[in-house]
């Protein structure tokens, strides 16, 4: 019993032992905090990093992302660079935490800049006159094209219809560059805004016929610095003269001349005629194409030619339409994508939409492109069911089709990328069927064809008829037997055959 009494006191005094312990340590920190500085109380709350918003609570100071709205955001906030991408704006916000939105392709990039290059004959100034504004692989769709002197005045139209980027190959042989420069200036100064802004060129001319000079419009183009050095040497009867020495380039980096825009246009009417029709120069077309379509930056290219105008709104409907359908870019099936062609009187307005080309075939206003030349060339399938089909908003894939016969003559023109095959080089414009090799690569890999429902092309005003001219029909005649004795077998032991394909 003693026992028990005595584990009891000793429990109670080790309990008040305790009490009293605690009560002089609080008493002691509560003594002690009155000498403690505001700035060290100020120290000790949590400081908030930039763009947080600090929040008084229960527990003391918080520190909170603020909420955002990233679907109304202030044009203050937004760089209005055109070249600005929604990616390059929402990354540079630290506060967004959303991804931007998956990109619907990936591709590399294209420089842009000047440079020199040779194909057999022909010497190329490559991006010579730049456009002023250059555009990434997947922001737009570069259309390609090309043209002598006489084919420029299209562009007036085209960069206004296009609305983006345009390569334009332009065939320049001896005088024929001075004219070129001249109606360049012209345009880029005293007509449309597009030209400058979306147009770029690049000069092409062959090696016996140079220019007498050409511009340097670009650094690279320039050879050592130019200076002078002076030494004094002695002469035989003893005086001294001084010696100037001159080095490198005098004439420098040069710039497009002023042109004057009181003038009427350069290029006249009729045309002036060129060094390369008085010449008699074959015209080296698919060399200009190949030239135009690897000189654009964006991954889709529209190769197409200079007097078929597209109709409006096409790149940002195309786009779209990729959106909707992005099993369009299936990278394990080729596939291009075509538009129909038309060509009206001369008296006649190139239509903007469905509707009124309809209407002008009915009225007879309008008819198919090359229909009194060679209608099977430019016939797309089930052409007569597309323009009766209804007009629906934005732009679709009407019907896939292929070049088989009855459409094994087909010339498509179409948005393509720049993995498809390019053209011949070896074959000129006067000897006719031109694009036909290319068609049939484009069969024997068996491509398809996503005719578009309403996007089309159509010629500059004035009917085209067949006129027959013995030159250029010899000039055919040997072109097309070269074709199937040479290029033909080619194309079979690069990529095979198959007994639908024809040319």
């Amino acid at each position: 019993m003693s026992i028990i009494w005595t584990r009891r006191v000793i429990i109670k005094a080790s309990l008040l032992f305790n009490f009293c312990a605690l009560t002089y340590v609080a008493l002691h920190a509560s003594n002690t905090s009155i000498s403690v500085s505001d700035s060290e109380l100020k120290s000790s709350e949590p400081v908030c990093p930039s763009g947080y918003i600090e929040t008084l609570t229960s527990n003391g100071k918080t520190c909170t992302i603020p909420e955002r709205n990233t679907d109304a955001v202030s044009e203050a906030e937004v760089d209005t660079d055109p070249n600005t991408t929604y990616q390059d704006v929402v990354s540079a916000d630290p506060l967004v935490t959303e991804k931007p939105p998956t990109p619907l392709f990936t591709c590399e990039g294209k420089s842009s800049e000047f440079r020199y290059g040779q194909r057999g004959s022909q010497y190329i100034l490559y991006n010579y006159i730049r456009a002023k504004r250059q555009f990434k692989c997947d922001e737009s769709i570069t259309l390609t094209t090309h043209g002598d002197t006489s084919f420029l005045d299209n562009l007036v139209v085209l960069s206004q219809r296009w609305q983006g980027p345009i390569s334009v190959s332009v065939y320049v042989p001896s005088s024929d560059y001075d004219d070129a420069i001249k109606i360049i200036s012209y345009l880029r100064q005293c007509t449309v805004p597009e030209i400058e802004e979306f147009v770029t060129f690049h000069f092409v001319f062959d090696n016996r016929h140079m220019p007498k000079s050409i511009l340097k419009l670009h650094t690279t183009q320039q050879g050592l610095p130019y200076f002078e050095s002076q030494t004094k040497v002695r002469t035989s009867d003893g005086k001294t003269i001084v010696k100037v020495t001159y080095h490198g380039d005098k004439n420098g980096k040069t710039e497009l001349p002023t042109a004057n825009c009181s003038l009427p246009a350069p290029w006249g009417s009729p045309p002036k005629q060129t060094y390369r029709n008085q010449k008699k120069l074959l015209y080296p077309v698919n060399v200009l194409r190949n030239v135009a379509r690897e000189s654009a930056t964006t991954y889709y290219v529209f190769a197409s030619d200079s007097e078929l105008y597209p109709s409006p709104n096409i790149i940002p409907q195309f786009f779209d339409m990729l959106r909707r359908n992005e099993s369009y870019l299936n990278l394990g099936k080729h596939r291009l994508f075509a538009l129909p062609i038309f060509e009206v009187y001369s008296n006649q307005t190139v239509p903007d939409s469905k509707q009124e080309l309809v209407k002008m075939l009915e009225s007879g206003m309008a008819i198919p492109f090359h229909k009194k030349i060679c209608a099977s060339c430019h016939s797309i399938p089930r052409q007569k069911e597309w323009l009766k089909a209804p007009v629906k908003e934005g732009l679709s894939v009407f019907h896939v089709g292929k070049r088989h016969k009855p459409h094994h003559n087909w010339e498509p023109i179409f948005i393509g990328t720049q993995d498809d095959p390019l053209y011949d080089e070896r074959l000129s414009w006067e000897g006719r069927r031109d694009k036909m090799t290319q068609g049939y690569a484009l069969c024997i890999l068996d491509y398809d064809f996503m005719i578009l429902d309403n996007a089309f092309l159509v010629h500059r005003p004035g009917v085209k008829v067949n006129k027959k001219d013995p030159v250029i029909g010899l000039i055919s005649q040997k072109q097309n037997a070269y074709i199937k004795s040479t290029i033909v077998p080619e194309l079979k032991v690069l990529y095979g055959s198959r007994p639908e394909c024809w040319l």
